[in-house]
């Protein structure tokens, strides 16, 4: 996720839902290329609210001048939810939520790329005259029609996009030794440059293992790694958990989940040759090592597993940091799996004006805007036809690369989800539970949500 410069926040809530509100006659309203579209606006004044996200909450601006100009009727205001002191995305969710009960709300919004099951009754769809669900499949790599196609309707857009990759620091590799590409080589590298004194950890050669508790994104590897070991994280109906099921195709059964948990345990495993994480804490409450992105910033560690606001994160705190980036480490490089994390724009049920707020964010979402946009924040743009000028980016080049293959699963409830996986790792670390037990009932759990 970003992050931003001071501005003047409000505390504000965001809304959804299901169906479109039919507009009333007036001019047609331009579509992202330019052109005419069947959609038409009111002849009266129109505003639009429009609650987001980690951006500067004037990155829109150009765009909404464009636009506004285009249709002098309609004005867009732009509002920031701020997640000053102890909120969360989370805390933004539950409030959205609540203001769809009281019938309330901004006309447009940001949703998560997990939240859309959860919030699907919220929104409502874009319809099919502005942007076809074929176009749609077009434009945008797979994973967002996973994400954001139910039913074969379109129920948000993203602007950019963001997944798993490595990041290492550069000052513990030498010219001649690359960023580990495989699940092996990444454990190898990690032992290698792993530096323990009477069992307690001094510099750690990669950061995994650990609970939200020391990795905020911990959930979010493990899931890319139990679907590098080929399990199945539902069933075809996309929403009953399965990873405790045998991998498809495989016989003798193959328990991909099992074997990713161990994979993944085994570095915050004292025991293990591989330790080099911990999340630990002393009598006093105190971190025996610190958490990933802390120990990343200090140089205390020399690798780590996480997102590009990560990298944002850790350039903050040390700047002059040798910080590189790479892919996600695979279990099998023909067959490459990352996690996708990014934010979709969309529209709430609730506003009177769905059709022409679908249109603005399909105006910004269009090649040449995108294209701007991407450039102006600093972030890789979710269109695949923008890809490739983005594939060679410094630190956010993997992003680009790793688009073909990442992949997302459905959760309704994404904070509840990651508390699950969360206990499931501390129960084969913690407690030395196995992994096949711990697994189980995670999905016994997931069940119930």
């Amino acid at each position: 996720m970003k992050y931003q410069r001071s501005l003047t926040y409000i505390a504000i809530f965001a809304v959804a839902g299901l169906f479109l509100m039919a507009p009333r006659c007036g001019s047609p309203v331009s579509d992202s290329s330019g052109s005419s579209s069947v959609v038409s606006t009111p002849s009266e004044p129109i505003t639009l609210e429009y609650w987001r996200l980690w951006d500067d909450e004037d990155v829109l601006d150009d765009f909404i001048a464009e636009y506004e100009k285009k249709h002098k009727n309609v004005n867009i205001e732009v509002k920031k939810y701020a997640l000053s002191g102890d909120k969360t995305v989370y805390d933004y969710q539950a409030e959205i939520i609540k203001l769809i009960a009281d019938g309330s709300g901004p006309d447009m919004f940001m949703i998560h790329n997990t939240w859309l099951p959860y919030q699907i009754n919220q929104i409502s769809p874009m319809p099919e005259s502005i942007l076809s669900t074929k176009e749609y499949r077009d434009i945008y790599p797979e994973v967002v029609e996973d994400d954001f196609i139910d039913n074969n309707r379109i129920y948000a857009v993203p602007y950019y996009m963001d997944n798993l990759m490595l990041i290492y620091n550069s000052k513990y590799f030498d010219r001649k030794t690359k960023p580990p590409r495989t699940l092996d080589e990444l454990a190898e590298t990690a032992q290698k440059l792993t530096h323990t004194e009477d069992g307690a950890i001094k510099f750690s050669g990669l950061i995994m293992g650990g609970t939200q508790d020391g990795m905020t994104r911990g959930p979010d590897i493990l899931a890319a790694l139990m679907m590098q070991y080929g399990a199945e994280m539902t069933l075809a109906d996309k929403k009953t958990p399965a990873f405790n099921l045998p991998s498809p195709n495989t016989d003798p059964p193959f328990f991909g989940a099992e074997q990713a948990l161990a994979y993944y345990t085994q570095f915050a495993n004292p025991k293990s040759v591989y330790y080099s994480f911990t999340d630990e804490r002393d009598a006093a409450g105190n971190r025996l090592f610190p958490n990933d992105t802390q120990a990343f910033w200090q140089e205390d560690a020399a690798m780590m597993i996480g997102y590009s606001y990560n990298i944002d994160n850790i350039r903050m705190f040390n700047p002059n940091i040798s910080i590189e980036t790479a892919p996600l480490p695979q279990n099998r490089i023909q067959e490459p799996v990352t996690i996708a994390n990014y934010w979709g724009e969309t529209v709430s049920k609730n506003s009177e004006y769905a059709a022409v707020a679908w249109d603005f964010i399909n105006f910004v979402s269009s090649k040449r805007k995108a294209k701007s946009l991407a450039k102006k924040i600093n972030r890789v743009p979710a269109r695949e036809d923008l890809i490739s000028t983005w594939e060679h980016n410094r630190y956010y080049g993997p992003v680009a690369q790793q688009m073909g293959y990442s992949r997302s699963w459905y959760h309704t409830n994404t904070v509840e989800v990651e508390a699950i996986f969360s206990k499931m790792i501390e129960d084969v670390v913690k407690y030395g539970i196995s992994p096949k037990i711990a697994i189980d009932d995670a999905v016994r759990k997931l069940k119930r949500l």
